[in-house]
């Protein structure tokens, strides 16, 4: 299961998007992965387990988002923006915790200018699948 991402759909499947293409400085990791396999206590199968419902949420809470964004629902936006802040600490996704918490703060004050930061989250959620993916590729291999 991947997710893509683009500016103004989401259609779960496929990638678009390069690692080169987001807004973040390409040395800043997406994933911390000592902390991750800390919170896993080690256990590899741990990883991917939470890995893949990681993965699988934000499929559905970038749907959620660009749905509420549409219908400018800033207290739904920043709620989801909430919960993507949480599970992404839950898999040591720093980065996208902190965007996604950036978007929260804009929402609670109200829908205008929230673009970029939707943006940003798309982007990184597009990285994090290509890693989450590659991962899993390295990991059965």
């Amino acid at each position: 299961m991947s997710i893509d991402i683009s500016r103004s759909n989401f259609t779960p499947g496929r990638h678009r998007m390069s690692l080169q293409s987001t807004h973040a400085p390409p040395g800043e990791q997406s994933i911390n992965w000592e902390t991750l396999k800390a919170r896993c206590i080690g256990r590899i199968d741990l990883v991917q387990k939470a890995l893949a419902r990681f993965q699988g949420s934000l499929e559905e809470d970038i749907q959620e988002l660009e749905n509420a964004t549409k219908r400018n629902d800033s207290n739904d936006v920043a709620r989801i923006a909430h919960r993507i802040k949480g599970t992404s600490l839950t898999v040591s996704a720093d980065r996208l915790a902190g965007f996604a918490l950036n978007l929260e703060r804009k929402a609670e004050k109200s829908l205008f200018d929230v673009e970029e930061s939707l943006s940003e989250i798309r982007d990184e959620c597009c990285r994090l699948s290509e890693i989450i993916t590659q991962h899993r590729e390295e990991s059965t291999a």
